[in-house]
This record gives C-alpha cells, sequence and structure tokens, in this order.
C-alpha cells in the first residue's frame, strides 16, 4: 500500500500526524482595495477564527504586508511557502483564470528576512527559496536549500523540487528516483501538483515512483504537493504515496458532496444558506463549511488507513471514484489494487 502516516515530531515539542490538508492563504488571484490593501488579509482574518491544525502562508506576503505577522500560534504548525507562488505568472490547477502578475522584486535575502524575525513561538515548517527564474540541477537544488535553512535549526525544513531547466515543465521523475538519497536530510519533500505531470493519473504515477525510490534508499520524508486540496485530487495523490496537500481551492470553490463548485451554486446546493443571502455571508460560511470538510475527509484517509487500504467505502463521498481510479492507476504501475 502506498497510502501512510508519518508522525512529525517538531524541535518545539509539537507532533503532527500525517495525512494533513493545509489550507493555504495567497494574495495570488485575489484583489487589491482602494487603499492599496489585500483582500487576502481580510479572509485570513476571518478565517483564521475557524483554523485547527495547520496552514501554509506565504513569505511573500508576509514580507510585502499582504498579510499582517504571524505572532503567536494560531495553529499547530504553519508553512512558510517560500513566494515562488507568488511571483510567477503560472497559474495552479485551481486557478478560475490567467492573472497577470506585478510583483515586487523577491529573492533569498527577502526571504530571509522573513524567517530571521519568525517567531520562536510559533512551530513552523519552513521551504526552500523558489523563484519562477531559477533552474538548476537537484543536487544545487538541495545545496541551495541546505545553505538557507540550516541556519534554522528550531524549525521543520522542507525542500520543494522544481524543473532543472526552462525548457523542462514537469519534474524530471527519473532524474530523482537516481538521486533520491540527495532528499535526505528534510523534514518534508514537496513538488507543485502541476509540476508532477500532464494529467492526474500521470501525477500518481510520478508521486508513486517517488515514494517508492524514497523508500528503498531509507528517506523516511513524507511528500507534499503543493496546490492540491479539493475533495478529488488530494484523495487521490494520497492514495500514490503523498501525506501533505495544500492548496487555495477551499477559497475559490465550495466543497459539497464530495466535488469543488462554484460558491454560488455551493449556496444554492446548502440548504442553511439558499440563493437569498449575500455574497459575502455565502463566501464566510463557504470557507468555514470547506474547512470542517477538510477535517472530515482527513479522518477519512486516517480510517482508511487504518483498514489497511481495503475499505473505500470509509470515504463519505466518491468511494466508487476513487476505488476504481486507484485500480486503473494500480493496473497502469503494474501493481495489485
Amino acid at each position: 500500500m502506498l497510502a501512510r502516516s508519518s508522525s512529525l515530531h517538531h524541535p518545539s515539542g509539537v507532533t503532527i500526524q500525517t495525512p494533513l490538508l493545509v489550507p493555504s492563504f495567497s494574495s495570488r488571484g485575489f484583489g487589491f482595495r482602494q487603499d492599496g490593501s489585500a483582500e487576502i488579509k481580510t479572509i485570513y482574518e476571518v478565517a483564521s477564527e475557524f483554523l485547527a491544525d495547520t496552514m501554509l502562508v506565504s513569505a511573500y506576503d508576509l514580507h510585502q504586508g499582504h498579510l499582517g505577522p504571524v505572532e503567536h500560534a494560531i495553529v499547530d504548525l504553519t508553512f512558510v511557502d517560500s513566494g515562488g507562488y507568488e511571483t510567477s505568472d503560472e497559474p495552479d490547477l485551481s486557478s478560475i483564470y490567467d492573472q497577470p502578475v506585478e510583483a515586487k522584486p523577491w529573492s533569498v535575502a527577502a526571504l530571509k528576512e522573513v524567517l530571521d524575525g519568525w517567531s520562536e513561538h510559533v512551530p513552523a515548517v519552513f521551504v526552500s527559496f523558489d523563484s519562477p527564474d531559477m533552474r538548476q540541477p537537484l543536487a544545487d537544488q538541495v545545496k541551495a536549500a541546505k545553505l538557507l535553512l540550516d541556519a534554522y535549526p528550531d524549525q521543520f525544513h522542507a525542500l520543494l523540487v522544481k524543473p532543472e531547466t526552462e525548457s523542462q515543465r514537469y519534474v524530471q521523475v527519473k532524474l530523482v528516483e537516481e538521486q533520491t538519497k540527495l532528499l535526505d536530510g528534510f523534514h518534508i519533500v514537496g513538488f507543485t501538483e502541476k509540476e508532477l505531470g500532464g494529467s492526474i493519473i500521470k501525477r500518481m504515477e510520478a508521486l508513486a515512483t517517488i515514494r517508492e525510490a524514497m523508500d528503498e534508499a531509507g528517506v523516511t520524508a513524507p511528500i507534499h504537493v503543493y496546490g492540491s486540496l479539493d475533495p478529488i485530487t488530494s484523495a487521490l495523490y494520497f492514495l500514490s504515496g503523498a501525506e501533505i496537500f495544500d492548496g487555495l481551492a477551499w477559497l475559490r470553490y465550495g466543497f459539497v458532496d464530495g466535488v469543488a463548485c462554484y460558491y454560488h451554486n455551493f449556496a444554492a446546493l446548502k440548504e442553511d444558506i439558499g440563493i437569498d443571502k449575500d455574497d459575502d455571508f455565502i463566501r464566510g460560511k463557504m470557507m468555514q463549511d470547506n474547512l470542517g470538510y477538510l477535517t472530515r475527509l482527513r479522518n477519512q484517509m486516517a480510517e482508511f488507513l487504518r483498514s489497511g487500504g481495503t475499505d473505500f467505502e470509509i470515504f463519505e463521498h466518491n468511494a466508487g471514484l476513487l476505488r476504481t481510479s486507484y485500480e486503473r492507476f494500480c493496473e497502469k504501475i503494474g501493481r495489485v489494487a
């Protein structure tokens, strides 16, 4: 069985159990008011009342003031993403439309300012630097990540693996597989969803190949898929060996009966909301309901593992879809389902 759970013991004393479904906050794809303040700041302030175990914020947004400083532990573990997403024109797979990015200059030095100022009382995961203009061999990515992150021994360190050249659209799985030992020494190893392959099943296959290579090399770090946080793909990637999932879909869509839908449809489908409510109310209720949905899905993933990975009926929604998709995936990679 590729699906799994890991215990992560943070230097602060906090222990986190995967799988994790991590709500993300980013200025990317959200607007700015006339006074220059970011819409995501208000969204974050509202949603923070409902957050529980984890969240992800962008170091770029913290540096630019799009989010207020995280001065106390709102959740058990905060992922501090390195800012590459906010400075790239490339949309993620949950984006509603391509939006031009007018990012201010971003650098390792700017990231270090954020990490240097991080409160020692807030357990965090620091992610290696990412820039849309930076492509280098995996060995150099690892070297740069360790040079940056080793300065922060009191936090978790996450390596974000990227394509090696500008001409590569996807991470070269074969190269990662051949150099898996390089991934050792990081608490978490991550990949962006869209850089794993051109279809769901190809991304599942990439995750399975990398996970099995990591297991063979004794690299126990869980795999994090950046940009995947919805009722279907998060579950499919979990079945493929990934353990941590984050994204903005929970702010863009409503999760109803196992699918992500347009938020006005969400209001119409939910009996406790209805079509007469205004947009601000709908967005707030959608965020709260989505967080509850993610908690239930995470619990179902954990229960699925306790069943030995055989009882798909544990999943409240999409049990048949997940079973048949997993069987097709196993057939493609030559595994017994």
